[in-house]
């Protein structure tokens, strides 16, 4: 008997060292899952605290963010990871490093639907956040001249005039506007 309970014993013991070098194995040959689960538990911080999120933790989202853009750019949550981070960092008030990431979605993603987005999403931070309209017009008119059939495309039309007027001239467009 104490030699079965030996055997079994001796049996469990390596079987629990098998499974515990084939777990560490799978952790170390997959920085790509352990990527996307760090992203996971991070976004459930920001969701489940977004009102008291701390710059720290939003900082370290966007890291992981860009991290994982970086190393698995053909991934298909590279370009959303990106929006990601620029959404974070436009919460953040660093508009400027949230324009420069949608930036990269263009420069790397230009054949996707996201292209379009990205360019738009950049002059509105420009114009919007900063009321930088000078900086704000080549997105839009980029937006315009390369997916001219875009839905966004059409509200940087429509955009266009008014980023070129000066604020007496928007006042006065506006009070025409509302008199009509």
């Amino acid at each position: 008997m104490k030699r079965t309970l030996y055997y079994f014993s001796l049996l469990a013991f390596a079987v629990l060292l098998f499974t515990q070098s084939s777990c560490n194995r799978k952790a170390d040959v997959d920085p790509k899952t352990k990527a996307m689960a760090r992203i996971d538990s991070l976004e459930a911080v920001l969701l489940d605290d977004s009102l008291s999120l701390s710059d720290l933790t939003a900082s370290e989202i966007v890291k992981a963010y860009l991290q994982f853009a970086d190393a698995y750019p053909k991934d298909s949550n590279a370009v959303d990871y990106l929006f990601k981070a620029s959404d974070v960092m436009r919460g953040m008030y660093r508009y400027q490093d949230a324009v420069r990431t949608l930036e990269l979605v263009v420069e790397r993603y230009p054949d996707s639907d996201k292209a379009p987005t990205a360019l738009f999403y950049a002059g509105f931070i420009l114009h919007n956040d900063t009321e930088q309209n000078n900086l704000a017009i080549p997105y839009f008119q980029k937006l315009m001249d390369e997916f001219p059939n875009h839905p966004l495309a059409d509200d940087a039309r429509n955009l266009m005039p008014l980023l070129n007027m000066s604020e007496e001239q928007l006042l006065e467009f506006l009070n025409r506007d509302k008199a009509s």
